[in-house]
């Protein structure tokens, strides 16, 4: 035992201990990630074996075991000899390589031991000088393989000569002139072999440096995977850096990414505790699962002085209530389902969605890993990239459900995507813009000013502000117009109380114009008030932020209407299902310890004024610290397009003409017979909306404590 510790004193020992420990670490580490990692080192013991034979491999070992110190232990002769201690090394590398290529996972773990075996690696060679001459020649050459690409850019064949012939015959002319320099014996066949191999893989890194430099410095770079195995991220999560760099897009679906890429999008705190709660629950895919792919947009343009918020100071809570929904879905699932799962992919495709069309490409490159039951749930907004990208999904076969997708501008009072395998929850935007129109009676008549900045890609507010022009001209009344307000420094104080004419105005834009049209309005009108004030679904996600109304300094009320239903409009079965899935993940949902939750709106008091004091939706429960007792608006709709989505899709893929589903009990109960809403879909197109038309108001804005889920009374006659 004395000998055995002595022995480890010695440096050269130490090394080869090191080797062994870590290549055992690997190993075990390997075994401990399944399939992906019993198969690298089944890979890679099966090449060690082919490249060198055993006998061979014997004899020269039994050679290097003669020749080690006598003052070493026995014991330690045979563990840690040089040649087997280097071989360990070199063994181990390759099983990390080959498992970061199955899985496509890299971590930080994984860089340092594989540094740390290299380094030991190469100190345990006989021939550092030699080492470190070839190294250094790939380098310098692979470099100036870079430059010389750049000079010759006129086309692709050029580029690839000049890369071939400076990595491959001036590595191997130089070589032996600097190999003399530095009294090293000539380099044979093998050395140029490897010394061109290294020289053209660092060349083309540096020559495709443009395609993975800016994921790598910004966190948004995912490495190639096999498709064959099956780890845990099974090949679906990839990121790409926007051109800025700021941001990444793409498509996540493992809490563990690799150590150059995002944990989640975003970087709201909340918003990435969250989505890393629903990639904890991901499982690897089996025969049965539903792969559900949520597109959205949860990254923006950060603020300079807080990284956390958003330049334009929009938050996304809707988009949080819709992955709510979906993390809701997986523990019910896990707890009723025992042959099937729930998969979530949680696709970012940056503010506005404005990569929506390059995450749907990734979705699509990624078919035959997604699954046989794969759906599309989201979009964000009706603008031309999103129909692009939806349009693309179709062709691929791919089905797409949307829960606030409104735009009918190509053909009015259509669904946004008008074919088969898109189903849109809720109505058209003329259906919404005839709903306000119906509801407005003056007696002498009116003027509607429509507000909306002109945006020709933006689908929702042109279609809008057109249905609505078109709903008041067909009705006839010389007494009554309408008008498209393009700009806030139009609008005057005609719209306030004391005008000389009814004027109502209605917002039409996005909701993150809000604020600025509120105090626009405040200006105009002064200690006077808007005579009417009407906003679009999109400002309920305005209404969802509770700071935001708070700080809105708007003393009037504002009609609204709403993505989907409240609490009060479920059916008894659906709320016991949420409220168990809200208890279940407490810690995401804004319930302390043993806090218990009830909607609010339920309570007959409530249900018959409509009034909801002290509104605390389950988003502004993690936000704010309130007491929860609501679900938000955005919810239940995510949550219906899944179980949709289950019943709809068959075992095997197939085209979308075929989806059909009969008379599928929804979550709501509009009609209060206590019987559920029903969805049927034929042909893959859904016969009729599931997402009723409601408005709600506010009163005033600025106390986002008080919420009427009905209209004013101004309104409220229809």
């Amino acid at each position: 035992m004395a000998g055995f510790v002595r022995s480890l004193l010695s440096p050269d020992v130490a090394l080869r201990v090191a080797a062994v420990l870590l290549a055992a670490l690997i190993v075990v580490r390997s075994l401990f990630d399944g399939v992906s990692g019993i198969g690298a080192i089944v890979l890679v013991l099966a090449s060690a074996g082919l490249f060198w034979a055993l006998v061979r491999l014997a004899t020269r070992l039994r050679a290097l075991l003669a020749e080690s110190s006598p003052e070493a232990s026995r014991l330690t002769s045979r563990l840690v000899s040089r040649a087997r201690a280097r071989l360990a090394a070199v063994l181990a590398i390759l099983v990390l390589v080959v498992h970061t290529a199955i899985t496509g996972y890299l971590s930080v773990w994984t860089i340092l031991i594989a540094l740390a075996l290299a380094a030991v690696a190469t100190l345990l060679s006989p021939d550092l000088k030699l080492v470190a001459v070839l190294g250094g020649t790939a380098v310098v050459f692979g470099a100036a393989t870079v430059f010389l690409a750049d000079i010759f850019q006129g086309s692709t064949e050029a580029r690839a000569l000049a890369v071939s012939l400076a990595a491959i015959v001036l590595p191997v002319l130089v070589s032996d002139r600097i190999v003399a320099t530095v009294r090293q014996p000539a380099l044979t066949t093998t050395h140029h072999a490897i010394l061109a191999v290294l020289t053209l893989l660092i060349g083309f890194l540096g020559w495709t440096r443009s395609e993975w430099l800016p994921g790598v410095t910004h966190g948004c770079y995912t490495l190639p995977t096999w498709t064959w195995s099956l780890p845990v991220s099974t090949g679906i999560t990839t990121l790409r850096a926007t051109p800025d760099g700021r941001r990444c897009y793409g498509l996540l679906d493992t809490p563990e990414p690799g150590v150059f890429a995002a944990r989640a999008f975003g970087r709201d705190p909340d918003t990435i505790a969250l989505q890393r709660r629903i990639l904890e629950l991901n499982e690897p895919l089996k025969d049965g699962d539903l792969t559900v792919v949520w597109l959205g947009a949860l990254s923006c343009d950060p603020l300079p002085a807080d990284p956390a918020r958003c330049a334009d100071g929009r938050d996304y809570p809707s988009e949080r209530d819709q992955l709510r929904a979906l993390m809701f879905a997986q523990t019910h699932f896990v707890a009723t389902e025992a042959r099937k799962r729930l998969h979530v992919v949680i696709a970012d495709a940056t503010q506005d969605v404005a990569h929506a069309d390059d995450v749907a490409e990734m979705i699509i490159a990624r078919r035959d890993v997604l699954g046989e039951r794969l759906v599309v749930i989201g979009g964000g907004d009706s603008r031309d990239v999103t129909q692009r990208a939806i349009n693309r999904l179709l062709d691929a076969q791919i089905p797409f459900i949307a829960p606030n997708l409104l735009a009918d501008l190509g053909e009015p009072d259509a669904p946004f995507v008008n074919r088969p395998g898109y189903l849109q929850l809720a109505d058209a935007n003329r259906a919404y813009a005839t709903d306000v129109v119906d509801r407005l009676s003056f007696p002498d008549g009116y003027r509607l000013d429509v507000y909306a900045v002109p945006n020709p890609t933006d689908q929702y507010t042109t279609s809008l502000v057109n249905d609505l022009l078109a709903v008041v001209g067909e009705r006839n009344d010389p007494a009554t117009t309408a008008r498209h307000v393009t700009a806030l420094d139009r609008i005057d104080a005609s719209v306030c109380r004391d005008g000389d004419r009814p004027t109502v105005l209605y917002f039409a834009d996005r909701w993150t114009r809000f604020a600025e049209f509120v105090q626009r309005v405040n200006e105009v009108c002064g200690h006077s008030r808007p005579r009417l004030v009407i906003a679009d679904v999109s400002v309920s996600r305005f209404m969802a932020n509770n700071q935001l109304r708070a700080v809105s300094n708007a003393d009037w009320p504002v009609d609204y209407h709403v993505g989907g239903p409240s609490c009060a409009q479920l059916t008894e079965e659906t709320l016991r299902l949420i409220t168990a899935q809200v208890y279940a993940s407490r810690d995401w949902a804004g319930l302390a310890e043993n806090e218990p939750f009830a909607c609010a709106d339920r309570d007959p008091a409530v249900r018959e004024t409509g009034e909801l004091l002290d509104a605390c939706p389950l988003d502004a429960a993690v936000k704010l610290d309130c007491r929860a007792n609501d679900l938000g608006t955005y919810l239940i709709p995510a949550w219906d397009a899944v179980f949709l989505a289950d019943a709809m899709l068959p075992a095997a893929r197939g085209p979308l003409t075929d989806l059909r589903v009969t008379a599928l009990p929804l979550s709501t109960d509009d009609d209060g017979d206590g019987r559920a809403d029903e969805a049927s879909v034929e042909r893959g197109r859904l016969l009729a909306p599931t997402i009723d038309i409601r408005m709600w108001h506010a009163d005033p804005l600025n106390d986002p404590r008080r919420v009427y889920e009905r209209p004013s009374d101004a309104l409220l006659t229809k």
